[in-house]
């Protein structure tokens, strides 16, 4: 027999915790208008997770592309041949030889906290957990994450989301270089592990930590903090930070094209 409910009765911490305490396997589906969300669970641990909004493995694709680990082309080809072959897209990734395994389970790892973070921000939903759990999941790429993990870390978004918020325009302006962010000389480490392993040094001639550095790349045109969010390295708060950081020291502006239209709800 199923669990549902509404997350209004019985919120996500409680839900988390009521897995991992009763060591449960199964699939959590979060929902919320056409908004899906599917986080994958065996014996009370994250095994996996998924939204239709953008699949998971599109995300991983695309990060590795603005991490320029792969170019455009190829993760196109990669995409093609997925189909034709059914391979998981981690898989073929690995068989490229362009990605290593760390680089794969660093990826995945992010891009599904980023999922799940997402979703302790909802003010409204519904749940439903289902005793079933797919076979065809990606165990060897997708190590198991403890579910404390989890909440540790979301309870410390939710703490600082709302400060953050205020500092940021609505998520769906595009923003853009000002001439001084421009002008700027970046010299960052391509290198996936590197940033992941959490470095802030100053890089030489910009005045910019690494970290910000690597944002204000994914501004090369005018784009909005909603689309940089899809392909950022970093978790979601961070990066919103990072953004943040950016406009206030005048390296970031909101484009002009944007100045005219009605801002809108923050909504991610």
């Amino acid at each position: 027999m199923a669990l549902e409910g509404s997350l209004r009765d019985f919120d996500l911490f409680s839900l988390f915790n009521m897995i991992k305490t009763q060591g449960k396997s199964g699939t959590l589906v979060l929902s919320r208008a056409q908004e899906f969300v599917k986080i994958f669970f065996d014996q009370g641990e994250i095994v996996g997770c998924d939204s239709n909004q953008v699949r998971m493995e599109d995300r991983v694709g695309a990060m590795l592309v603005r991490l320029g680990r792969l170019s455009g082309e190829e993760l196109m080809a990669m995409i093609h041949r997925q189909r034709q072959t059914l391979k998981r897209m981690g898989t073929l990734l690995l068989e490229s030889g362009r990605v290593s395994p760390q680089d794969l389970q660093d990826a995945l790892f992010n891009q599904a906290m980023s999922i799940i973070y997402r979703t302790f921000r909802w003010v409204e939903g519904d749940y439903r957990f289902d005793s079933i759990l797919p076979q065809e999941l990606d165990r060897e790429n997708f190590p198991a994450i403890p579910v404390d993990t989890v909440l540790m870390e979301a309870a410390r978004i939710m703490d600082e989301w709302p400060e953050v918020q205020r500092r940021l325009p609505d998520n769906g302006l595009p923003l853009r270089k000002t001439p001084y962010g421009a002008a700027l000389n970046l010299d960052i480490d391509k290198d996936l592990s590197t940033v992941l392993d959490g470095g802030s040094m100053n890089v030489e001639g910009s005045g910019l930590t690494h970290e910000q550095e690597t944002v204000l790349t994914y501004f090369s045109s005018s784009t909005s903090i909603q689309n940089v969010l899809q392909v950022s390295r970093y978790d979601e708060l961070d990066t919103c930070k990072i953004i943040a950081q950016l406009l206030e020291a005048g390296v970031l502006e909101v484009s002009t094209e944007a100045e005219e239209r009605k801002p809108s709800v923050w909504v991610l």
